[in-house]
């Protein structure tokens, strides 16, 4: 792409430099510009898509891999999920940061106004209210290695971000 567009100015600058009347030349400086002027929109209509996509990979990531399936796994076994030992308060504070981040992500989901949002808004907000729930639950019952009585279910979460990521899928594919 930066190699087509430094062409498109090179053509650019010597079709302005030949005179007064439009050339051939100008005239392909022209049709060039409204390539990258092409190119340019398209980037900025990948602008929400791009951001989904990064939401979704925080949700994932620091969410579900870094948070949820560690704290289940530490209640479940006394471990973290690849069977090491876990500092279950740093994991409880980086989840905390997590979650806050999150917030922030709410704020986008109310931002966007396009029809073509409207679904996955709907799944954000089932999505979001579970992650409040089950942090609010480890808030109020701290999580404690080999809690046969601790019910800290994932399901709903996991149904949920799994729409969250075909909805991310579907619109980076339109």
């Amino acid at each position: 792409m930066k190699r087509r567009v430094f062409v498109m100015l090179i053509i650019l600058l010597f079709a302005t430099a030949c005179g007064k009347e439009k050339t051939e030349e100008e005239k392909i400086a022209e049709a060039i510009k409204s390539v990258i002027q092409t190119e340019n929109s398209k980037k900025e209509a990948n602008t929400t898509e791009d951001k989904l996509f990064e939401i979704n990979n925080f949700i994932t990531n620091d969410i579900w891999n870094k948070g949820f399936v560690d704290v289940q796994w530490y209640i479940t076994n006394g471990t973290s999920s690849t069977g090491g030992e876990l500092d279950i308060d740093f994991t409880m504070e980086r989840l905390d940061k997590a979650v806050a981040k999150k917030n922030e992500y709410d704020v986008y989901f109310e931002s966007l106004s396009d029809e073509k949002y409207t679904s996955i808004k709907q799944v954000w907000d089932k999505l979001s209210g579970e992650i409040d729930r089950l942090h609010e639950q480890l808030k109020n019952r701290p999580p404690v290695a080999n809690d046969k009585d601790a019910d800290f279910q994932l399901g709903k979460f996991k149904q949920y971000r799994e729409a969250f990521d075909d909805e991310v899928d579907n619109l980076r594919k339109q």
